[in-house]
């Protein structure tokens, strides 16, 4: 593997960082100060001495530095008051910091580490009635006990009910928006209306958190004109997190202080142990690898996904800058690291709750990552659990004999029974095991181990999934949506269209009782709907006529500046099940909706087949075997029958029109077996092609039995306004040719127009 010398330099950067006190050069670049600034670990105004704690040393510190006139530039955090001047007032509120008394408080977030694009931040202490925006970031308050101060929350936490058990049971912390990664205008409502409700019991929000300025949406100026305090924090990040918490529980006061300094020492201890293994490996023996988020996103090297790679001792290979992450466009996206890396994390949020593998790994936006040479090489790590645990677990993926997945199992059920002991409420024994109740990583033998070893018996079935496909591909004009081309791939049991980039998809399967995966999925959207997306908007219903069994689905129009249009149908018929997923740019029309639910199999024709059958010209089928052909008195606006007469030697001849719903389908079927014929044998003679002539598609052969006396067979299959001719006729005294079948086929094509 190809040695990354810059990424093992910052792993090992951060082995130094993480055993000791974080030391930063802050830039006094916002109101309220100047010059440069040491920042500890816990930057706080009135921590003089610049430990992780305020206690007495640094009231002595102070007490020195007046004495002796020392300039606050050697100890700027001394300056409690950041006023200029060291006195009585300093030493006043550093008394009151360490009582966990009222007084207001001034410190450094964690606004910008990468760029020390640093932001001060002036709150009420101790602080309360906090509002957090992303899950991890209230996960970070459970961690230390401190979600009873979280009076409100934005987070799309409904899918991960044992992981957020504690806040949604705590009776103080409310949900007042779901957005997953930013403040949409639904939850800056909801935080609008909990600040009038505090208001109104004589609080305030005491301060909004977030983790960036892109977490505060479109809300910023406003949320800075409301007067509401702003806090960054890195949640996520494996060694700032630590540092977050640490922060964060300070500003609540001493009880909270106490327990985050119990947590982060616990953090802290676990990460260096871990770096201490695997510093004394060489270049050459470090693993390296990419990480992923979203299934199908690559994390930037300085992405929080990225650095739990780094911690463990990894070498990153994204060559993608920055601290967020790049959806995969198209397939040359991911088979660029084939042969380069070792290993892809694929970070996922899945709940504290177990996962069949099977289910994560044959999820259909797989697709991309399948083209990898290195997709066996993938291993999905469970964001729900704390981030020290992630790195554990990282560690025990790229070096087993280091650090063993027991080693990791263990520290994730200490960690679980210290400071998540709500998880035992989560489950029927009381007593939460995270080997048997929860998902925290699975890798492909997992999957393989966990695979039906007996894929069942093959689903007998008039309907070819990939043709099902095919039907959708043909009727569906895709070039406005997102991810195109798309192509038609699989069999007749299971089948996809697949764009060439982005996650949307087509999937036709066959079961023998296809109702219960229906039922199932059923469930899963009409829980989605009326809820607000991660991505802003809300989810609605599409309740459209279908010629399925029936189907459901739901679409939501998000409202941001990168807006697009993202919908789910799935629904039956017989033994067939359909699910689509489309996404188009800025969003979806009813009519969008509308031509995609019709397109997955239609709806029965306008035209009636009857009408079509009696216009046909029967006077071309006069040469025929068994002639005159007449309409069946049996024919409906369904299904129409041109019939050869009643004969002795029991033969049936005939044209036939259908109507029904599954009209393409049925033809689609029929006209792949005609394809197959084509330069064939067909009883001693050889089929010769019959094109669609004047019909929307058509395809069918002619050929002479010469092996039975010369007469000559027709077949053909056509397809017209949702109409699905036959022909299956016998000539005896005339031979066919390119002419009269052409002749049959235009006039079923006229038949089928003349109808309105």
């Amino acid at each position: 593997m190809k040695s990354n010398v810059t990424t093992i330099g910052i792993a090992l950067v951060a082995i130094i960082v993480i055993v000791g006190a974080a030391i930063f050069v802050l830039n006094g670049n916002n109101s309220g100060g100047g010059g440069d600034i040491v920042k500890g670990s816990l930057p706080v105004f009135g921590n003089a001495n610049d430990d992780d704690v305020i206690d007495d040393q640094d009231i002595d510190l102070i007490n020195s530095m007046i004495t002796e006139k020392t300039p606050i530039s050697v100890h700027p955090f001394a300056d409690a008051n950041r006023d200029g001047i060291l006195n009585s007032d300093d030493i006043s509120i550093v008394e009151k910091l360490i009582k966990g008394e009222k007084t207001e408080v001034t410190f450094v977030d964690q606004y910008d580490l990468i760029k020390s694009n640093f932001h001060y931040v002036t709150v009420d202490y101790p602080l309360k009635d906090v509002v957090t925006q992303n899950a991890d970031m209230l996960l970070m308050t459970m961690l230390i006990d401190a979600d009873d101060q979280v009076a409100g929350f934005v987070a799309n936490i409904d899918n991960y009910p044992n992981e957020f058990y504690k806040a949604t049971h705590n009776g103080v912390s409310k949900q007042v928006g779901s957005t997953a990664r930013f403040i949409a205008a639904a939850d800056w409502e909801g935080i609008k209306n909990l600040d009038v409700e505090l208001q109104e019991k004589g609080s305030k929000i005491g301060a909004i958190i977030v983790m960036s300025d892109a977490a505060l949406g479109e809300y910023k100026d406003d949320i800075e004109a409301a007067g509401i305090p702003i806090i960054y924090l890195r949640c996520t990040d494996p060694v700032y997190s630590i540092e977050a918490a640490e922060l964060l529980g300070f500003l609540l006061g001493p009880e909270y202080a106490k327990k985050a300094v119990a947590f982060s020492d616990d953090c802290r201890t676990t990460i260096a142990n871990v770096q201490k293994k695997v510093s004394k490996l060489s270049d050459s023996e470090r693993k390296h690898f990419i990480s992923l988020t979203m299934k199908i996103y690559v994390a930037e090297n300085q992405s929080q996904y990225t650095n739990i790679g780094l911690q463990a001792g990894g070498i990153e290979e994204s060559g993608l800058e920055g601290t967020s992450s790049q959806k995969l466009q198209d397939v040359e996206a991911i088979t660029k690291y084939n042969d380069k890396i070792d290993c892809m994390l694929n970070c996922s949020t899945q709940d504290c709750a177990w996962i069949n593998p099977v289910d994560l790994w044959e999820l259909t936006d797989m697709r991309f990552l399948e083209m990898s040479t290195h997709f066996e090489d993938m291993v999905w790590i469970n964001m729900s659990m704390p981030v020290p645990c992630r790195v554990m677990y990282a560690a025990a993926i790229f070096y087993p004999d280091l650090v063993s997945r027991a080693d990791a199992d263990n520290y994730l059920q200490n960690t679980v029974d210290k400071y998540m002991s709500y998880l035992d409420k989560t489950v029927s024994d009381g007593d939460f095991d995270i080997k048997e109740d929860m998902f925290t990583i699975i890798t492909y033998k997992d999957y393989e181990d966990s695979k039906d070893p007996d894929p069942g018996e093959k689903v007998i079935s008039d309907i070819n999934s990939l043709n099902v496909v095919k039907h959708f591909l043909n009727e569906m004009d895709l070039s406005d949506y997102q991810g195109v081309p798309y192509v038609a791939s699989g069999d007749d049991q299971h089948a996809q269209a697949l764009p060439t980039s982005g996650k949307y998809f087509l999937d036709v399967k066959l079961y023998k009782n296809p109702v219960p995966e229906f039922e199932k999925k059923k469930a899963e959207y009409k829980d989605k709907i009326g809820k607000q997306s991660s991505m802003g908007g809300t989810y609605i219903e599409i309740d459209l006529p279908t010629g399925l069994t029936d189907g459901i689905g739901y679409y939501v129009n998000t409202e941001n500046e990168d807006s697009i249009g993202s919908m789910y149908y799935v629904g039956y018929i017989r033994e067939c099940l359909i699910e689509v997923h489309l996404g188009k740019k800025p969003l979806l029309t009813d009519d969008d909706l509308k031509n995609i639910v019709d397109a997955l199999w239609g709806t029965d024709s306008e035209k009636s087949a009857l009408e079509i059958a009696k216009k046909f010209d029967l006077s071309l089928l006069g040469d025929m075997k068994f002639s005159p052909y007449t309409v069946t008195k049996d024919s409906t606006a369904e299904f129409a029958k041109i019939q050869c007469s009643e004969n002795s030697d029991g033969k049936d001849y005939y044209i036939t029109f259908d109507s029904r719903s599954d009209a393409l389908i049925g033809y689609m079927n029929a006209k792949q077996e005609y394809i197959d014929k084509i330069g064939q044998d067909y009883m001693g003679g050889i089929a010769m092609a019959v094109e669609k002539n004047n019909l929307e598609d058509g395809y069918g052969f002619y050929a002479q039995a010469v092996r039975q006396g010369g007469f000559w067979m027709f077949k053909f299959v056509g397809y017209q306004d949702g109409i699905f001719a036959t022909v299956y006729l016998r000539s005896d005294s005339t031979s066919f040719d390119d002419t009269n079948t052409t002749e049959i086929v235009n006039a079923i094509a006229k038949a089928i127009s003349s109808v309105s």
